[in-house]
């Protein structure tokens, strides 16, 4: 009995502990857990993967509202656009469907449409918002069912600081229907930039060459200069001007006019003929020349300096006329003289006594500025061609020849033989009451009109000229008058055309020294010289990031690399012909204008 309850009892035993082992077992296997885990990780995964879907919905729809918008105003507040900014904003977001979502007031400053409109004062600036609610997919599940998209965009267009040169040809090959088109294109642009440009903003210098540029008198007074004759408007740039865009011929001067900078000096160029032999001083007439400026018009080929009166700046435009041989360097000289800061202190000086307006005596801004945009436009229809200058020492200074107003003669003084020369007084007069004719030396030792001379009779007279003469028959004759003075080279040139003073000064002192003036005392420079002075000037330019737009206006083919280089980019250099020249100016001002749009 016994063994059977032992028995019984240990298979009792044994089976607990199988059960026990299985507990444990179970208490050990993972592989239930791994599964929900692997459930809970995907779950999240759908869930993230579903709200990034929404946020790239909502991201997209983002951009495409906030692009719609940026452009809607940005073409609005274009300074071309003609049409209520308003409409054009709701106008590009209907077309992207997109309109409903406008919000708030679309602000136009100034106000351009309706009753309020006024005239455009060349700044223009649009602000607009919108909003929109997108929609979400997966992240309603967590109780969101929108996500709100908000943009808001403004755009300012307007023209900065702007100083410009206009170097324009007026050279004679301009004459008739050149001029004529060039005149309608340039005062359009200045018409267009004025109108666009907010006041105070824009400035603009016209620089009229041909051979030679003029200066104003204002500023003329103002430069140290060597030598002038009474129209000479015009200075001798010398060849290391053209290596550099400084100028620095005048005197900085204190509010109380003293002097605390010291200028170079350069030479005045002179009105002069740089042939012929005709004097026009008997006439009390200046020589027939246009090396400085027209003597009947005066003020038609002068500079126009830094101006912003649109009446001004066309009036000079419609003043021009064309004549002249071609020096585009001088030009190009001056047009950069005007745009750069050292000639800032020259322009403060003569700004309350001229037609500069006192708000620019701060011009030309400094260089190498984002502040200002410096702009120079270069227009010829031809290539370099000849400028003339009077050299060293026949520029300045007394000539040693004296004229004698009362009575219309000359009389040159040899200071190598110490002796005068009358050239314009015969040596050789007939009596008209008995026929008898008297001579005298060539040579005397006074002035005309200071002393006597002596006068022989002729006895034999042949061929113009007195063959023989008695010098025991003679008389004295004292001349009257007023006693001569001495001139001083620019006026001689004033009056006298080269070929003829040289006659005076061969009639005086021999062939060798006329031949001597006639070589020395001039110089012609030509395009050898001009057309490296203007690719330095260019690069230049380049340097100062001065933007140089170059205009070939039916020009040869020999300019053109010329003015393409000069350009630096292919898109600043034109072409034109005809009235192509009006759409020539109408695309650099575009350019201007988009140049200094900000946004």
């Amino acid at each position: 009995m016994r063994k059977n309850n032992l028995m019984t009892e240990f298979t009792s035993w044994n089976c607990l502990g199988t059960a026990s082992r299985r507990l444990q077992s179970f208490a050990r296997d993972d592989d239930g857990f791994m599964s929900i885990l692997a459930l809970f990780l995907i779950m999240m995964v759908f869930t993230v993967a579903g709200f990034a879907v929404d946020i790239m919905r909502y991201d997209r729809e983002r951009v495409k509202l906030q692009y719609a918008l940026d452009r809607a105003v940005l073409a609005a507040a274009d300074l071309d656009q003609e049409l209520c900014p308003r409409e054009v904003v709701r106008d590009y977001l209907s077309k992207e469907g997109l309109d409903q979502y406008l919000v708030g007031e679309i602000k136009v400053t100034p106000e351009t449409c309706g009753d309020n409109a006024v005239q455009l004062q060349g700044k223009r600036k649009v602000e607009a918002s919108a909003e929109m609610n997108i929609g979400t997919h997966f992240m309603k599940w967590s109780g969101v069912d929108t996500l709100a998209s908000t943009a808001t965009s403004i755009a300012e267009e307007s023209i900065g600081n702007v100083e410009i040169s206009l170097v324009l040809d007026v050279s004679g090959s301009m004459r008739g229907t050149r001029l004529y088109n060039l005149k309608n294109a340039a005062k359009d642009f200045i018409d267009e930039m004025v109108e666009k440009s907010e006041d105070g903003r824009l400035s603009i210098s016209i620089i009229p060459y041909s051979e030679q540029v003029s200066v104003p008198d204002y500023l003329m007074d103002e430069l140290n200069t060597i030598g002038a004759n009474e129209v000479a408007n015009c200075i001798d740039f010398q060849a290391s001007d053209f290596t550099t865009t400084n100028f620095n011929y005048y005197d900085i001067r204190d509010n109380g006019g003293n002097i605390i900078r010291a200028g170079d000096y350069i030479p005045q160029t002179l009105h002069f003929r740089d042939n012929g032999r005709s004097d026009y001083r008997f006439d009390d007439d200046l020589v027939r020349s246009e090396t400085c400026r027209l003597e009947t018009a005066t003020d038609q080929r002068e500079m126009t300096i830094i101006q912003n009166d649109p009446d001004i700046l066309k009036d000079q435009i419609e003043n021009l006329v064309a004549s002249g041989w071609t020096s585009i360097d001088v030009g190009l000289k001056w047009g950069l003289t005007l745009l750069d800061d050292s000639v800032q202190p020259l322009i403060a000086q003569v700004a309350p006594g001229s037609e500069i307006p006192n708000a620019f005596a701060d011009r030309p801004a400094p260089n190498n500025t984002t502040e200002t945009l410096k702009v120079l436009v270069l227009m010829t229809d031809g290539e370099n061609t000849y400028q003339h200058k009077v050299n060293s020492p026949y520029n300045d200074g007394p000539s040693d020849i004296h004229w004698n107003e009362d009575a219309e003669t000359y009389s040159i003084y040899d200071d190598i033989n110490a002796r005068w020369a009358w050239p314009n007084v015969s040596l050789t007069v007939r009596d008209p009451n008995t026929g008898i004719r008297w001579t005298r030396d060539k040579y005397q030792d006074h002035a005309h009109g200071t002393g006597t001379y002596t006068r022989y009779r002729c006895t034999y007279y042949n061929n113009g000229s007195c063959q023989t003469v008695d010098r025991s028959r003679t008389r004295e004759d004292v001349e009257g008058g007023s006693a001569p003075t001495e001139l001083e080279w620019p006026d001689v040139w004033a009056h006298t055309e080269k070929n003829k003073i040289r006659d005076y000064l061969r009639h005086a002192y021999g062939w060798t020294r006329g031949n001597e003036f006639r070589d020395d005392s001039t110089t012609e420079i030509g395009p050898s010289t001009k057309d490296p002075r203007v690719r330095s000037l260019c690069a230049k330019a380049e340097e100062q990031e001065v933007l140089v737009f170059s205009i070939a206006f039916e020009a040869p083919e020999g300019v053109k690399p010329l003015l393409r280089d000069c350009a630096v980019e292919a898109g600043r250099y034109y072409e034109a012909t005809g009235t192509q020249i009006e759409r020539v100016f109408d695309s650099i001002s575009s350019t201007i204008q988009n140049l200094r749009l900000t946004q």
